[in-house]
């Protein structure tokens, strides 16, 4: 479970509030080095691309060359290294790692699948009109 702090007015309804709750504090996470071994062995990740973080730490704080990924999105189809159109669909859209849905990972595999099927040059919008 996840821990995040809020104010009342995060409590209001959406379309009360002024500005959106924080998203850097994740909860503690249950994750351990074991875990990321063995996502290594199943080609989730390549060896040494993970790591867990800080015992006790709550809030994200990654490095300037890190992103805080859940592991769901492994088992929706993410793979690191990304593809680097897969970093320039997210610049386009300017969203990060930690704010999407495993349900976008399958969408993004759709089209990775569909440009390589048919030999399409890849591309950010391309990936938009479909």
């Amino acid at each position: 479970s996840s821990v995040m702090t809020a104010s009342s007015e995060d409590m209001a309804p959406p379309w009360e509030r002024t500005h959106s709750p924080p998203t850097c504090v994740l909860g503690r996470s249950y994750k351990t080095q074991d875990m990321i071994e063995d996502m290594e062995t199943r080609g989730f990740l390549e060896v040494g691309f993970a790591r867990v973080p800080p015992a006790g730490e709550t809030s994200a704080h990654p490095e300037r060359d890190e992103v805080v990924v859940f592991c769901e999105f492994f088992f929706a189809g993410l793979r690191f290294p990304l593809d680097p159109l897969v970093v320039e669909i997210f610049k386009l859209f300017d969203i990060y790692m930690h704010q999407m849905m495993p349900t976008s990972f399958l969408q993004l595999n759709l089209y990775m699948w569909l440009r390589k099927t048919c030999k399409l040059k890849p591309t950010a919008t391309g990936f938009v009109h479909l």
